[in-house]
């Protein structure tokens, strides 16, 4: 059978990373991994080549088209869908992916036949087979199947305990893409996935009712064997919380440590964990640990406390205190709560000011993703459910300043970080200021400022709320 798997764009309105980084879609390379000795696989990434769908699907007519989703992608996916419905009409439909898993009832759409919940590999796996068989999905775990009676789940399908019976990720469907992707100042960028899911209660984060609350490793072998074997110097695990089991990071940081692989690597992890296992971190900077993300989230200690952080401003510090000693930069992200004021930004500025390993800075409104515990508590005042809004950059709960003088002390914070990047890395020398891979990010940050400028228009008015300060 012929097998069409896309990555959609994002969408005209989103803000964000997209303009700044291009990451392989590591989803879709599982998935394809998975069947590609059965069948003819094909690849579209729609995120660097939007216009690859269209030509691909004059020669290639797929009888199984399958597309991923974040939530800002629910449109732009169902409109690839839709492109490869007119062009194979009787193809099969699938969506699956972080989005369809927690909200499915988004993809509950005459152009969707089934939507996979939770790990699709497995799953993607047994449609394939089914659909070149019998074209019976009913007994597949872990689905929702368009009927005549409207969408119907099938039995839930258990998590797994491991990422080990999982494929390498097949990227030789991503071969002409490769060149193309890249994460911030980086080229030449692989992304892995060491593990899946993360156990702790932050009520903002999707993340957990994703894996609930369940950390899912794969061995430290496997990893290994993986890096071993790209061709790519920087490395992003593409984890919840990679370091969430410290002694497993202790086995594969050795093992690239002895092996003599030098790459660098950037890996997401949480405070209190930088601070228990800062001997396991010591050895990842000697491993090549080039970047930590780590949700500093608020400097108001009543802040962290209810979003069910379970770390203080005094855990933060040591931290970033330890990262520091180590060499290791951190990319700090920072929440900017509704009753946000230009003091909390200068707050936040003279902060990073204050501690030079923190590298990058993110500054992230609020944004209560379905699913979640604070969407739960919240989603009475939200403005929109327009989903390409939920970007991590639009204002979707009203605010006490307006809307637009939030999005201009945004675009100051992200023109600090820029400059602080530049003097830190020391960019400013001609042959790396107006290289490609620094042009592509001021490129990338201009389009940015360009959206942040007019985002207020995005998100309905709401009337301002009164200042409610929080103890610091």
């Amino acid at each position: 059978m012929k097998i069409l798997l896309i990555n959609p764009p994002c969408g005209p309105r989103t803000i964000g990373l997209k303009n700044m980084a291009k990451i392989e879609p590591l989803g879709l390379e599982l998935v394809g991994a998975g069947v590609s000795r059965e069948h003819e696989v094909r690849l579209v990434d729609m995120e660097v080549a939007p216009e690859d769908l269209t030509p691909t699907l004059r020669d290639f007519r797929p009888d199984i088209v399958g597309v991923t989703s974040e939530i800002v992608h629910v449109e732009t996916a169902l409109a690839a869908l839709s492109e490869a419905r007119a062009a194979a009409p009787q193809c099969l439909t699938v969506v699956g992916g972080h989005h369809p898993t927690l909200c499915p009832e988004d993809f509950f759409d005459p152009l969707v036949d089934l939507i996979v919940l939770g790990e699709g590999v497995e799953p993607f796996r047994e449609i394939c087979a089914a659909r070149a068989a019998t074209g019976d999905y009913t007994t597949i775990q872990g689905l929702v199947r368009r009927t005549e009676q409207g969408f119907v789940r099938t039995t839930p399908r258990p998590l797994p305990r491991d990422l080990n019976s999982q494929p390498k990720p097949d990227r030789s469907l991503t071969a002409r893409y490769r060149d193309r992707y890249f994460y911030l100042f980086e080229d030449s960028v692989a992304a892995i996935r060491t593990s899946a899911g993360c156990s702790f209660p932050c009520d903002f984060c999707s993340c957990r009712i994703y894996s609930q609350g369940l950390f899912i490793p794969r061995a430290p072998e496997l990893v290994f064997e993986e890096i071993a074997a790209l061709d790519e110097d920087f490395v992003m695990f593409c984890d919840d919380h990679s370091f969430h089991d410290p002694e497993r990071m202790r086995k594969l940081g050795q093992m690239l440590l002895d092996a003599g692989i030098k790459k660098r690597y950037f890996a997401y992890a949480r405070a209190d964990s930088i601070v228990a296992d800062r001997d396991v971190f010591a050895l990842w900077a000697k491993v090549g640990l080039f970047l930590v993300m780590t949700g500093v989230e608020s400097l108001r200690s009543a802040t962290l406390q209810s979003i069910g952080k379970k770390t203080d401003r005094d855990i933060n510090e040591q931290a970033i205190a330890v990262l520091a000693e180590l060499g290791i930069n951190m990319s700090a992200g920072f929440l900017v709560e509704p009753d946000f004021t230009a003091a909390d930004f200068a707050t936040i500025d003279r902060f990073v000011d204050e501690h030079r390993s923190i590298l990058l800075v993110e500054v992230t409104p609020t944004t209560p993703f379905p699913g979640t515990t604070l969407y739960r508590k919240i989603k009475d005042q939200l403005l929109t459910q327009d989903r390409q809004l939920y970007d991590l950059q639009h204002f979707l709960m009203p605010t006490t300043l307006p809307p637009a003088e939030l999005y201009r002390l945004m675009m100051k914070s992200y023109g600090k970080t820029v400059w602080r990047v530049i003097k830190r890395l020391r960019l400013w020398y001609p042959q790396v200021l107006f290289s490609r891979r620094v042009l592509r990010v001021i490129t990338g940050i201009l389009r940015n400022q360009k959206l942040l400028y007019r985002a207020h228009l995005d998100v309905p008015a709401a009337p301002q709320v009164p200042a409610a300060r929080q103890p610091r």
